[in-house]
């Protein structure tokens, strides 16, 4: 067992410590011997007294015994433990108190002397007790058979990260070097920018982060040293207190010693890891009935004891009998049976005790595997809980959105704030011209005099509900929806019928090859209506509704007729996932506009365009697309899901241009394998959020949570779970919407999978976001597209080799390319194990894991919970979910896209 042993002073502080049962199950005080008083407190008192002739103030010497998990160690061999360390630091017949405690299913035991030697009035000198306690666990370790950790069979291969943070972080730092300690503080402060960060900083170097007395905030380190953090951070308290709030909540100095010895705390808020109400209240009931039945048991030992003694006296002879017993030695023999007797009872209640401590302690740890908020393995819990610890090498960080003005330029002419505004939102309140002006203008004065002159600028335009835009913006829609309804009003493009006929054929030939299925009905009909007469055509398709066999057959259709087809969509991962999945040659839009600007003509008359993901097109940029394309005299198809990822540009001109014009719709939903999954994600689709949570809740595939740490846990345990169940074919992948919270679950996954499996030293490089580690095995995603490296924003893969010089990756979706970063020419890359909802529109993996902010509204919650096949698991957590009650009353979205009819060719 593992013995540490201690001079401590304050005696009356240790007997209120040792006699705690707030914090432990069961206290048993064992044994006060060669003491006056028989309570612990007055033991102490009687040791401090005696102290006082001598110059010893740390008068008392208490070691705790621990057995190994899982041993069964009896009141005997804890008694023989403690004899053979009295034997070996000289402290036998030393005045002694044992006590019992038992938490979390485990029984460990603390024997204190007291170290005054009254005959001669001086403290025994515990010279070298370490050490000597250490021989004694090793021997006892032998005896028992009890498997022997490292640290005791070779000193050398002690690794201290392998114990306590706190012995991790004594052993990092410098010992009492002033210097490397006020570089360690300031460190701490330098790379945290929250009160959280800061408190984590600390306690991965060994410190807790406190409020003391008078100091505010304080550092208390393992041996409860106290180190002003003003001070050593360098900080002025004032601008402590602005970073980090107010100290009153935090632990005091005591708490934060207990935390050190792994004591739970007097007040449940500075718990390290909460308990749920239901394991609380679970815990109490048991408590109180194993203290029950043991005072039960203890009161019938008594009962019992009473009676044998009675019927062991009356075995006795009396009288003349007594005299003659005396004479013939009988005497004596029923003396001895009678001890003998007396001995076998004692045993057997001794027995009867361990057996029902015992039973205690299997019930206790039975009741601890079973508590929600830590139903983890001890392996995984040592994974996951370091895991969501940030690494301090790795930092986030976030380019600033730069106006398209200066400040002076903005004083200037205050009316540019209309275009900056009309930038990103189609039409917007007064209110939001002020609060624009105010970020770039603080002179009051100059303020109001700005908002005036934006207000009354020719450029702004009252709309009929009080809010405004832009007579740009204005001009901008009018002039899309003429464009649009000329397409559509004009022809030329009609493919015909033989060649759909055989597209289809084809089609349904290699899908009941591969699937055993064929072309549905709705996609005949999307069918039909893109290779029509018009020049301007709309497909509404569902997440996962089978858009991209629609294109692939429609592709061939076209290319029989010999017409040229294009693609296209904003993102750079969306133009190669449609090029992957249709054969349609696609690129960007930004990509097909900079070719129009420079006098290239890359489509021409009688061509087709199809644009992807048009949901996400802003009006401007649909605007230009459409003017060109009509004096070009080329076709026009727009697919994808005006209920998806909203344009970051104005407008929602998809969603009007369907309302205006109609369009074919696919609602059937293929990518999900469960019927119930494809039922959610329409019900998604169709804004029931409520109703697909409650499909999912009910599957137990939604996680709810106190707080962000115990969601990550709870995702971390999930995804190492599926990950060894599904193996290297089974795609992973985890959505946040917020950079930050994908930042923190790349963090936490990567951590957490090199916890768990021998993975090769990684290298930090430096990256547009931060400094990022990388080691063959890990994820990446790329985050510029980039012509040389024929890469895109988006695109996911699996680092093969990595070191200074160069990043060597597999890309996903095609085993065979593998692409080389020169991490000095391209910095646009970043861990991929987790994306942001924006960068997830179109993706398809296995298994999914949504971690659920405040930020989501409802068609980012759409995407997000759309992206599988085959699982989804939604963690939401109290701190910081969305308004999912809000959700739940918005009425559906309006589906007024009208159906139109195609003669059956």
């Amino acid at each position: 067992m593992i013995l540490e042993g201690n001079e401590r002073g304050f005696g009356a502080e240790l007997a209120r410590h040792l006699l705690n049962t707030r914090d432990n199950d069961h206290v048993t005080v064992h044994a006060v011997e060669g003491f006056i008083a028989d309570d612990l407190a007055g033991a102490f008192a009687e040791s401090e007294a005696i102290a006082q002739g001598t110059q010893c103030r740390k008068y008392l010497f208490s070691v705790s015994l621990n057995p190994p998990p899982g041993a069964k160690v009896t009141v005997e061999e804890f008694e023989d433990a403690i004899g053979r360390i009295e034997a070996k630091l000289g402290l036998a017949g030393q005045p002694r108190a044992i006590i019992f405690h038992e938490k979390h299913g485990r029984r460990h035991a603390h024997c204190v002397w007291s170290r005054i030697d009254p005959a001669h009035m001086r403290a025994i000198n515990m010279a070298h007790s370490k050490r000597k306690l250490m021989d004694i666990s090793i021997t006892l370790y032998r005896d028992h058979g009890w498997s022997m950790p490292e640290g005791f069979l070779d000193h050398a291969r002690r690794d201290p990260l392998n114990y306590s943070r706190a012995e991790a972080g004594q052993a990092k730092r410098a010992a009492h070097d002033p210097a490397a300690i006020k570089a360690l503080f300031k460190k701490c402060w330098e790379q945290s920018d929250s009160r959280a960060g800061f408190a984590a900083a600390l306690w991965t170097e060994g410190y807790c982060l406190a409020h003391g007395d008078q100091r505010g905030f304080v550092a208390v380190d393992a041996d409860g040293k106290i180190w002003s953090l003003s001070r050593w951070c360098g900080v002025k308290p004032k601008d402590l207190r602005a970073r980090l709030g107010e100290p009153n909540d935090l632990p005091s100095v005591e708490d934060a010693v207990k935390l050190f010895e792994g004591l739970p705390l007097a007040d449940p808020k500075t718990k390290v890891i909460p308990t749920s109400r239901e394991f609380a209240e679970s815990l109490q009931r048991l408590v109180e009935s194993q203290r029950q039945e043991r005072d039960a048991l203890i009161a019938a030992q008594e009962r019992r004891l009473v009676a044998e003694t009675l019927a062991r006296k009356a075995r006795m002879p009396r009288g003349l009998r007594a005299a003659w017993a005396r004479l013939n030695g009988s005497y004596e023999r029923l003396l001895g049976e009678l001890a003998r007797e007396a001995a076998a009872c004692a045993t057997r209640d001794r027995a009867e005790r361990q057996e029902l401590i015992d039973r205690h302690l299997a019930d206790r740890r039975l009741l601890e595997s079973r508590k929600n908020a830590l139903d983890l393995s001890k392996a995984l819990d040592e994974i996951f809980l370091e895991a969501v610890r940030p690494d301090r090498r790795q930092r986030l960080l976030l380019p600033n959105d730069a106006a398209p003005f200066t400040r002076a330029q903005l004083a200037e002419k205050p009316d540019l704030i209309l275009m900056h505004l009309s930038h990103k939102k189609a039409s917007f309140r007064d209110l939001d011209i002020k609060r624009a002006l105010t970020e770039f203008i603080d002179d009051p004065l100059l303020l109001r005099s700005a908002i005036d002159t934006a207000l009354v600028s020719p450029e702004l335009v009252r709309l009929e509900n009080g809010d405004f835009t832009t007579r740009d913006y204005r001009d901008t829609g009018q002039k899309l929806e003429t464009d649009a309804k000329a397409m559509a009003a004009s022809g030329g493009f009609a493919v015909g019928a033989h060649h759909i006929e055989q597209s289809m054929q084809e089609q349904d030939k290699r899908l009941q090859d591969r699937f055993g299925a064929l072309l549905s009905d709705e996609q005949r009909t999307a069918l039909r209506q893109i290779l029509g007469d018009d020049k301007f055509s709309c497909v509404v398709g569902l997440a996962g509704s089978g858009k991209s066999v629609m294109l692939e057959t429609a592709h061939n259709a076209w290319t029989r007729q010999g017409i040229r087809v294009h693609g296209a969509a904003l993102s750079g991962k969306a133009a190669e996932g449609l090029r992957n999945a249709s054969g349609i040659e696609s690129r960007t839009l930004a990509s097909l506009e900079t070719s129009w600007k420079n006098g290239y003509e890359p489509i021409a008359k009688g061509d087709v365009l199809v644009i992807d993901e048009a949901g996400m097109v802003g009006t401007r940029q649909m605007m230009r697309i459409t003017t060109k394309l009509r004096k070009v005299g080329a076709k026009l198809v727009l697919i994808g899901d005006p209920g998806q990822l909203q344009p970051i540009e104005a407008g929602a001109p998809f969603r009007d241009l369907i309302e205006s014009h109609g369009a074919a719709r696919l609602e059937q939903i293929h990518r999900q394998k469960e019927a119930w999954q494809r039922h959610a994600s329409r019900d998604l689709a169709e804004g029931r959020i409520q109703e697909a949570l409650k499909a999912y809740d009910a599957d137990a595939c939604v996680h709810r949570s106190a707080g962000q740490e115990a969601a990550l846990t709870a995702l971390l345990e999930d995804y190492i779970k599926d990950r060894e169940m599904g193996g290297p074919s089974s795609t992973q992948l985890a959505f946040a919407h917020r950079r930050k919270d994908v930042f923190a679950l790349n963090q936490a996954i990567r951590r957490a999978l090199r916890l768990s499996a021998d993975m090769e030293r990684d290298t930090i490089f430096a990256t547009e976001t931060g400094p990022r580690a990388f080691a063959p095995g890990d994820r990446i995603v790329f985050t510029r597209n980039d012509k040389e490296l024929d890469v895109k924003n988006g695109m996911l893969g699996t680092v093969e080799t990595a070191d200074a010089n160069h990043i060597a990756v597999r890309l996903d979706g095609d085993t065979t390319r593998r692409v080389t970063i020169d991490p000095d020419r391209y910095r646009h890359f970043d861990h991929g194990y987790a994306v942001t909802i924006h960068k997830s529109q179109g993706a398809t993996v296995d298994h999914s894991y949504v971690l659920a902010s405040r930020s989501m509204d409802e068609p980012l919650t759409y995407v997000a919970m759309t992206r599988h096949r085959d699982t989804l698991r939604l963690y939401l957590n109290q701190e910081d979910q969305p308004d999912w009650s809000t959700l739940a009353n918005t009425e559906p979205r309006p589906r007024i896209i009208r159906a139109r009819r195609f003669e059956q060719s």
